[in-house]
């Protein structure tokens, strides 16, 4: 019989903080498919998940797998889903009209085809506000972009979520890939293969 050579000790679990393109290579490396702004938006009647994320929103902010590369000369940009995945092929928009928004937008044509894009969906604007709105719970959304000036000097963005605390859901398109952190999360596929059951031995008669 030997004494333990270290006392006793718990395990901290501590909620990873990376930058988007710190976690691409993070779930790249897992083989696992990082969340989309559009994985989000298709889960918004998973009750048990959108709280789960609510808290990512509350705490901190949520780096989505989106990333849009914005023209340094004028309105028009690139939307990408899942960027520089090596488990999925990225689906990409491609000249998009995105507007210089500071929060409050106006609900026209232009924001339907910008969050119909970055959403990846058919649905018209109001039907998507309302998703938005039902996802976060809170009552107003507010739309974040670069202006043209900082398009000319960084080009690459990443779209994260977040709660702006005054009862706003912020969908930000502001921040840097590969300079501001928050947490993400991975997407298990339909084919991944489950933890099988071990099988019981038959008893012995």
């Amino acid at each position: 019989m030997k004494i333990n050579l270290k006392p006793e000790q718990k395990v901290i679990t501590e909620t990873l903080r990376k930058t988007q393109k710190e976690w691409v290579e993070y779930f790249n490396n897992k083989k696992q498919k990082m969340v989309s702004l559009p994985d989000i938006y298709k889960s918004v009647n998973d009750k048990k998940l959108i709280k789960s994320l609510r808290q990512d929103f509350e705490d901190h902010w949520l780096v989505t797998s989106t990333r849009i590369v914005y023209n340094k000369d004028n309105l028009k940009a690139e939307i990408i889903h899942d960027a520089d995945s090596k488990v999925v092929k990225p689906k990409k928009y491609k000249n998009i009209q995105i507007p210089d928004y500071d929060g409050e937008f106006e609900e026209d044509k232009i924001a339907e085809k910008y969050l119909q894009a970055l959403c990846d969906t058919k649905h018209n604007l109001k039907t998507i506000i309302k998703t938005l709105k039902k996802i976060s719970g809170k009552k107003t959304i507010y739309l974040w972009t670069p202006t043209q000036s900082g398009r000319k000097d960084k080009q690459i963005r990443s779209v994260g979520l977040l709660f702006d605390g005054f009862d706003r859901f912020d969908v930000d398109a502001i921040d840097w890939f590969d300079y501001y952190d928050g947490f993400s999360r991975g997407v298990l596929s339909d084919s991944e293969p489950k933890a099988r059951s071990k099988k019981r031995k038959p008893k012995c008669k």
